[in-house]
C-alpha cells in the first residue's frame, strides 16, 4: 500500500474536489468515519468525550465528530485549543456544532475549566493539527499537547497526532501521545517512521470514498505491506512441485570463531522454503557447523586461513557450488582480512545469480564499491547504519537524518537493492523505485544473530523466484513478524536469534 506525504494527500483531495467530492463533503465523511469508530470502540456510558479542536481543517473534522456523537446522545464537549476556527469548511462545521447546542469551551479565557474537561474526559479526541504541523511546538501548544497526553482517558488522534512532522516522522518538541490514531484515506510517513509512529499508538486507515482517479496526480515515494499483501505475494507451491522448483541457496558464511552466523543464515533460508541449501564454511569449523546446521543442509567444508577464515584456496570448490546455486548469501560471520576481501571480490565478480551481501561481506567492499558493479547477478545489501556509514563515508547521524535519500541514491548509482536496518527498516531498489518502510518487529531483534536470520530469510525468498526488492521487503516483514510471534510467549529481553527460526513455521502457517 502507498504512503502519502502531506503535500501528496492534499493534491489528491484537491483533485477529488474538482472531479468528485467537494471539500465540505470530504470533511463530513472524514468526521463521520472517525465518529463511527469512536462509537464502536466506546459505549455512551463511558463518560465524557472531549473533542479538542484546532483552527484548521483538522479542527473541522473534530466539529463533525462532536456533532455526530452528540446526535447519538453521547456526553460530548468541544474544547477550542487555540481560538475560533479559520479554515472555511471548519467554520461552517463549527457553526453547525453551535446550532446543535454542543458545549463549547475556550481554552482562553476558560483555561482552568478546559484543563479539567481534558484531564477528566473518558475519551480525548486530538483534532488540533493533523498533517499540518511542522517544527517544534511553542509554549502554548506544548501545554495543550502535554495536557492531552496526560489525560486519564483514551487519546484518539485524527489523521496524525499533533506535534509530529507528517513527512519526516520527526518529533522536535512536545507532541500528543495517542492510544489510537484514525488516519484518513491512507497511511502517512509519520505513521510508520520513528519516532513519530511511537506517538500514534494503534493506527487505523479509514476510507472516505475518494475516487481512484484522484490518486493519479501523485507518485508516492513510500510504500509498505499489509498482512494481505504478504499472503498474496508468497511464492506459490504447487502440489506437483519438487525441491528444484524452490531454488538452491549457497550460504558462504561463518568462520571458526563465528560459526553461529552461518548456521542461523542457513536455517532461516531453509525454513523460508528454499528447496536446497549448501553451507560453505572453513574446515576447522566442521564440528560446530555439523551440530548447528539443520540436517537438511548440505555441508561444504573448505580451505581456510590460519585464523579459521575462508580463503582464496577455497575458490575452485566454491565456483563449482556457485554453478548450482540460484541464490548466494555472502558475508555473515566471515571475519575480516585480506583473504576474505579477495574471496568476496571473486564471488561478486563471478556470481550470475542474486547475491545477498551482509556483515563482513559489506566490510570487505568498503573502499572498493566498484566491486558492486562487477556482479552479473542482482545484489541486495543489508547494512545497519554503522555498516552503511563505513560504505559511503558519511557519519551515522547524517545517515539517520537522510535515510531515504541516501539509500535511494546509492541503490540507483550502483544498481543494487539496499535494505537499511532499523526500528523502521527501509528498502530501496534501483531506478528510483518507491522506498519500502517495514512496519513489523520489536526491540527483541536488538541482539546478535538477528541480521544473519534476516539474510537467510531474504536468500530463501530469492531462491523461490521473488524479485530482489520484493524479497528484501517481504523478508523484513516476515523477520519482524517472527519477532512478534517469538515474544508473544516470552520476554523481549530473553529472545534469541534462533527463536526467530523456530517460529517461522507458525508465521508461514498464519499467512498461508
Amino acid at each position: 500500500m502507498d504512503i502519502l506525504t502531506a503535500a501528496e494527500i492534499r493534491a489528491v483531495e484537491e483533485k477529488e474536489n474538482v472531479i468528485g467530492t467537494p471539500f465540505l463533503e470530504l470533511m463530513s465523511r472524514a468526521g463521520t468515519a472517525c465518529a463511527d469508530v469512536i462509537m464502536d470502540r466506546f459505549p455512551k456510558e463511558v463518560g465524557t468525550v472531549a473533542v479538542v479542536c484546532g483552527k484548521g481543517k483538522n479542527g473541522g473534522d473534530g466539529f463533525v465528530i462532536a456533532r455526530k456523537l452528540h446526535n447519538a446522545d453521547y456526553d460530548v464537549c468541544i474544547v477550542l485549543a487555540f481560538g475560533e476556527p479559520t479554515a472555511e469548511d471548519a467554520v461552517i462545521n463549527y457553526q453547525k456544532a453551535v446550532d446543535a447546542d454542543i458545549p463549547i469551551i475556550r481554552s482562553y479565557p476558560d483555561r482552568g475549566f478546559a484543563d479539567q474537561m481534558i484531564a477528566r474526559a473518558a475519551v480525548v479526541v486530538d483534532a488540533m493539527f493533523g498533517i499540518g504541523f511542522h517544527g517544534a511546538a511553542n509554549d502554548e501548544q506544548s501545554y495543550i499537547f502535554d495536557l492531552v497526553s496526560r489525560s486519564a482517558g483514551t487519546v484518539v488522534a485524527i489523521d496524525v497526532p499533533s506535534g509530529v512532522d507528517t513527512d519526516t516522522g520527526a518529533v522536535e518538541g512536545a507532541a500528543v501521545e495517542a492510544d489510537l490514531t484514525l488516519t484518513l484515506t491512507c497511511l502517512k510517513p509519520a505513521h510508520v517512521l520513528y519516532p513519530a509512529c511511537a506517538n500514534c499508538g494503534e493506527t487505523m486507515v479509514l476510507e472516505i470514498g475518494i475516487l481512484d482517479e484522484s490518486f493519479d496526480c501523485v507518485a508516492p515515494t513510500y510504500m509498505t505491506y499489509s498482512e494481505d499483501d504478504i499472503a498474496n505475494r508468497l511464492p506459490p507451491r504447487a502440489r506437483t512441485a519438487h525441491k528444484n522448483d524452490f531454488g538452491h541457496v549457497l550460504s558462504i558464511c561463518g568462520s571458526y570463531r563465528m560459526p553461529g552466523a552461518g548456521c542461523l543464515a542457513a536455517g532461516a533460508a531453509l525454513r523460508c522454503g528454499a528447496g536446497l541449501l549448501t553451507a560453505a564454511f572453513p574446515k576447522s569449523a566442521y564440528s560446530a557447523f555439523g551440530a548447528g546446521l539443520p540436517p537438511e543442509a548440505m555441508r561444504l567444508p573448505l580451505p581456510e586461513t590460519e585464523e579459521g577464515q575462508l580463503c582464496t584456496a577455497a575458490l575452485p570448490e566454491l565456483r563449482n557450488a556457485m554453478k548450482k546455486a540460484t541464490t548466494i548469501v555472502l558475508g555473515c560471520g566471515l571475519g575480516q582480512g585480506q583473504e576474505v576481501r579477495k574471496l568476496v571480490s571473486a564471488v561478486l565478480s563471478e556470481a550470475t545469480c542474486p547475491v545477498v551481501l551482509d556483515a563482513d561481506g559489506l566490510n570487505a567492499v568498503v573502499g572498493n564499491l566498484d566491486w558492486l558493479k562487477t556482479c552479473r547477478g542482482d545484489l541486495i545489501l543489508t547494512p545497519h547504519p554503522g555498516e552503511f556509514s563505513r560504505l559511503i563515508g558519511v557519519p551515522v547521524s547524517d545517515i539517520l537524518a537522510n535515510r531515504k535519500e541516501l539509500i535511494r541514491n546509492f541503490a540507483d548509482e550502483y544498481g543494487v537493492t539496499v535494505l537499511l536496518k532499523g526500528a523502521d527498516t527501509l528498502v530501496a531498489g534501483p531506478k528510483k523505485q518507491k522506498v519500502y518502510v517495514n512496519v513489523t518487529g520489536n526491540q527483541g531483534l536488538a541482539k546478535g544473530g538477528s541480521g544473519d536470520c534476516l539474510s537467510g530469510i531474504i536468500g530463501g525468498l530469492l531462491a523461490q523466484g521473488l524479485s530482489p526488492f520484493r524479497a528484501a521487503a517481504m523478508g523484513a516483514y516476515l523477520h519482524g513478524t517472527a519477532a512478534q510471534f517469538a515474544t508473544a510467549e516470552q520476554s523481549l529481553r530473553s529472545m534469541l536469534a534462533h527463536d526467530l527460526i523456530n517460529v517461522l513455521p507458525e508465521v508461514f502457517d498464519y499467512f498461508e
